[in-house]
């Protein structure tokens, strides 16, 4: 785990996994939220976690039918949040995805795929819905 200088690390946070966790400086993590780094779960600086975000670089596997998809092991990608995001309260950011710099991205959205820098993303699965204004 590399936290940066002024982290906030609120109540209830859980962290797991045995991979990198890095946080950079005057980052805040609310209450509630769930990071699982695996692999490698990357916060940039100045970022902010509302409550009760999920971060998470691993899935559980399931192309098979023969065995039990607790059996079927991980798959498991890096998460990157760049500087200056805003991620709204229970939110789900999902293995391999990238959110740019400067991007918001709206609560309760489930976050699937990689996020332009200073877009507004949001919704199941969440979608660009408009850029950040100059």
């Amino acid at each position: 785990m590399d936290l940066g200088a002024r982290v906030g690390i609120r109540e209830n946070v859980i962290i797991g996994g045995y991979g990198h966790f890095i946080v950079g400086n005057d980052t805040a993590i609310n209450e509630g939220c769930i990071i699982t780094a695996m692999e490698k779960v990357e916060i940039g600086a100045n970022v902010m976690l509302a409550p009760r975000v999920y971060l998470l670089d691993v899935d559980h596997r399931f192309e098979r039918r023969d065995i039990p998809i607790s059996k079927q092991g991980y798959l498991v990608r890096p998460v990157r949040i760049e500087d200056d995001v805003w991620i709204g309260t229970g939110a789900v950011i999902t293995k391999g995805v990238t959110i740019g710099r400067g991007a918001i991205i709206g609560a309760n959205s489930v976050v699937t795929r990689d996020v332009p820098a200073y877009a507004i993303a949001a919704g199941v699965p969440a979608m660009v819905v408009k850029g950040r204004p100059e």
